[in-house]
C-alpha cells in the first residue's frame, strides 16, 4: 500500500470504531468532554429545536436529494441511523448505510428491516479500507462525518473514486474557522476524548472542497445567530427577540462567498464532482 497517511488513518478508524462501540458513555467521555456534550446537546440543541434550525437543515438535505428512485446512495459515517437514513432507505434505487461501529450497525439493519426496505442494506465497514468495495454511488450523504478524517486529501481522492462521474455530496460539518469558536474548542480540545478524528473544518478545508468539487449550494448555521442565544436573555418582548434571532438565522442560511462562511458554526453543501 502506497504511504500516503493512509495506514495511520485505518489505525485511528479502529480506535473510533472502539470508541463508538463502548455503550458507557461516561467510561468513555472524560469531565471536560461532558461539560461540552452538556452545553452542546443542551443549552445549543434548545436553540435549535426552539428555531426550527435542524428541521431547516433537513428540509433542505431532501430538496438536494430530490426524487432518488433511481439512485444508488452512501449514507456514510451514519452510526445508528441519521434523520434521514430510513428516507433514503425507503426511496433509494438502492441504500448503503456504513459505518465503522457493528454494535450501531446491527442497529441500523434491524430498523431497515422493520421498515421493509429491500433495497437497502447496512455494513460495518470502513470507508477508507479496501473491504468497502462498492463505488459508483449516485449520492454520498456524510451528515457529521467528514470532519472525522485529518488527512483531508485521502478523504477527497476516495469520494471521488466512489462518486459516479456526475455524483454529488451533501455534508453537514462544524467549523472552527470564528474566532469565539476557534478560542473555545483551543481551550476544550487538550480534554477532548475523541480528538483524534474530531477536526471541524479550517478555512484550508474549506478551500480544498471548493478546489475540488462544484459547490452548487452552501448553507450557513450559527453564525451571526449565534449570538441570539444570549439575545434571548435580555429584557426584550419575545416576539422582537423571536423576529431579530429569525433574521440572523436567514442571514447565515443565505451566505454566498467563502468569507461568509467563517463566522458560522456549522456548514452544509451540496458538492458535485467535477
Amino acid at each position: 500500500m502506497k504511504d500516503n497517511g493512509l495506514d495511520e488513518m485505518l489505525l485511528i478508524n479502529q480506535k473510533q470504531k472502539e470508541f463508538y462501540n463502548e455503550n458507557n458513555s461516561k467510561k468513555k467521555s472524560n469531565l471536560p468532554s461532558r461539560i461540552w456534550s452538556s452545553i452542546r446537546n443542551g443549552l445549543l440543541a434548545d436553540y435549535r429545536r426552539n428555531f426550527n434550525i435542524s428541521e431547516k437543515v433537513y428540509a433542505q438535505h431532501k430538496t438536494w436529494l430530490g426524487d432518488m428512485s433511481d439512485k444508488k446512495i452512501l449514507d456514510l459515517g451514519c452510526l445508528r441511523g441519521n434523520a434521514l437514513s430510513l428516507y433514503m432507505a425507503k426511496n433509494a434505487r438502492e441504500y448503503i448505510g456504513i459505518d465503522l461501529s457493528d454494535v450501531a450497525i446491527n442497529d441500523l439493519q434491524k430498523k431497515i428491516e422493520k421498515a421493509d426496505c429491500p433495497n437497502a442494506k447496512a455494513l460495518a465497514v470502513d470507508f477508507l479500507s479496501d473491504e468497502f468495495y462498492q463505488k459508483d454511488f449516485d449520492i454520498i450523504y456524510a451528515y457529521g462525518v467528514l470532519h472525522h478524517f485529518e488527512n483531508f486529501d485521502v478523504l477527497i481522492e476516495k469520494l471521488k473514486e466512489k462518486l459516479k462521474p456526475d455524483g454529488v455530496i451533501l455534508s453537514y460539518d462544524p467549523l472552527q474557522t470564528s474566532l469565539p469558536i476557534k478560542i473555545v474548542r483551543g481551550i476544550y480540545r487538550p480534554f477532548q476524548s475523541d480528538k483524534d478524528w474530531e477536526w471541524p473544518f479550517s478555512k484550508a478545508v474549506i478551500d480544498k472542497l471548493y478546489a475540488n468539487f462544484k459547490v452548487f449550494d452552501v448553507k450557513g448555521i450559527l453564525g451571526k445567530s449565534k449570538y441570539g442565544i444570549l439575545l434571548s436573555f435580555l429584557p426584550l418582548s419575545k416576539e422582537t427577540k423571536n423576529k431579530k434571532i429569525q433574521k440572523m438565522i436567514q442571514e447565515d442560511w443565505e451566505v454566498n462567498a467563502k468569507e461568509e462562511i467563517y463566522p458560522c458554526m456549522h456548514l452544509t453543501m451540496f458538492l458535485g464532482k467535477k
